[in-house]
């Protein structure tokens, strides 16, 4: 399956105002404090964040795939409006926005990492594409501009009730590209040849996350890898939370 360019195109259009839909039930399901249902749309905005990428990569296994998982969506009814915040409610309740990293200073402030949406690119080697080809994930910048020092960093994240953080989140490296001023990994590899082909995931450029609940849906990331200078950044979906760190 190889869509044309504009039918590639007009379906992730249509797959990103879906999205936004999705955005919107979701803000409404959190400001009505129903998590379950926050949780479950949040799930599924994950799965069309992947039919996304995968349409831009021309990966039809992977669309197959995709689109048999969102043949039974979360359905949300809106249980009505949410209620008065209450004078006693404690002045300190984390992040200001939910499934998005931060940086949590010394003086337990929160700043936030550099923000940004990527795009999937795909290339195609030898004739016709027969050599294989790579897909990759691109950011606008060659580097970040929130700058940290080695081992001087922590990381938190707030979840919805019920949320797993690891299902949400995955930190990787990115090649800095200064002559093109952008930022990339690679996803994945395929080779093509006479009787078939195959695709093999790329992972050497991921960094394993442990986490810890440190009260009220705040989650403290720790980076299990050795991390040395260069560029990174939090991937959650189409979301990136970006940094830098130097030596």
């Amino acid at each position: 399956l190889c869509l044309a360019p504009h039918t590639a195109t007009a379906q992730t259009e249509a797959i990103d105002t879906h999205i936004r839909e999705l955005d919107a039930q979701i803000a409404q399901a959190a400001a009505a404090q129903d998590y379950e249902a926050a949780a479950a749309l949040q799930k599924d905005r994950q799965t069309w964040v992947e039919l996304k990428q995968a349409v831009e990569a021309q990966d039809s296994g992977r669309i197959m795939a995709l689109t048999e998982a969102l043949q039974h969506p979360y359905v949300y009814q809106a249980k009505g409006s949410a209620p008065a915040p209450t004078a006693s409610a404690p002045a300190d309740n984390g992040p200001e926005f939910i499934n998005q990293v931060y940086l949590m200073t010394a003086g337990g402030e929160y700043r936030q990492l550099e923000k940004q949406e990527g795009h999937n690119s795909s290339s195609r080697g030898g004739y016709g594409g027969f050599g294989g080809g790579t897909s990759s994930y691109k950011i606008t910048g060659a580097t970040s501009n929130v700058r940290l020092a080695p081992g001087q960093y922590r990381f938190v994240i707030k979840t919805y009730p019920g949320q797993d953080p690891s299902d949400l989140i995955e930190l990787v490296k990115f090649d800095s590209d200064k002559g093109r001023k952008q930022r990339a990994i690679q996803l994945s590899k395929s080779s093509h040849y006479g009787w078939g082909s195959s695709r093999d995931e790329v992972t050497d450029n991921r960094l394993r996350l442990s986490f810890k609940n440190i009260g009220q849906q705040l989650y403290e990331i720790t980076i299990e890898d050795p991390m040395g200078d260069g560029e990174y950044g939090f991937m959650n979906g189409d979301k990136v939370y970006a940094f830098g760190i130097d030596k």
